[in-house]
């Protein structure tokens, strides 16, 4: 029920492609015609650049030029930021990176009650919190991931702020409670 001209900010967590690709319609047209969009600077340094994509195997290429259709049109527009920062009222970017160079997450605070969208760091939650060691095969740095997705996991369980996640099951909200070497997650309950 919202009108895509309405959206004013879209903030990107990582370049992969089915994190970008629902930035353009299939015409090639902005699905957000009026937002600002911002992105990590690490992810755009990275995908954007051409020996990176020509030194890439071929399976890899793919991702390069997604990257590219999506942005390439718009690159003088697309926001980058840096490090944890303040990117919309509220909302802070937080580095996580391992499942891609610049992955990062997004604090949510406006006042009330946080919320921690934690991206693909730590994908599913029935997998990956109960088991952070696992690794996922489209995580680009695996000892990283996993380093990160440990530190993102206790600070959740330790502050009790939920996530939400990207690739869970709807709702995709919750929280972490630590259990032995992982992590409890429970879905949060939707109001009526």
């Amino acid at each position: 029920g919202v009108d895509p001209e309405e959206i004013d900010t879209v903030l990107v967590s990582h370049f992969h492609s089915d994190h970008i690709n629902g930035l353009r319609m299939k015409d090639g047209a902005l699905a957000f015609p009026n937002a600002t969009i911002s992105a990590p600077q690490i992810e755009w340094d990275y995908w954007m650049d051409d020996a990176r994509m020509n030194a890439a195997p071929e399976s890899a290429r793919g991702a390069f030029m997604h990257a590219r259709r999506v942005f390439a049109p718009i690159a003088g527009d697309v926001r980058k930021f840096d490090g944890t920062v303040e990117v919309a009222p509220g909302v802070t970017a937080m580095p996580t990176p391992g499942h891609a160079p610049g992955h990062t997450s997004f604090m949510i605070d406006a006042g009330g009650p946080r919320l921690f969208v934690v991206g693909d760091c730590c994908n599913n939650p029935l997998i990956f919190a109960r088991r952070p060691e696992f690794q996922l095969a489209y995580d680009m740095d695996q000892e990283l991931a996993t380093e990160t997705r440990k530190k993102v996991l206790a600070m959740a369980a330790q502050e009790k702020v939920p996530l939400v996640f990207y690739h869970a099951p709807f709702p995709a909200v919750g929280t972490v409670t630590r259990e032995g070497d992982g992590y409890i997650w429970k879905e949060a309950s939707l109001p009526g």
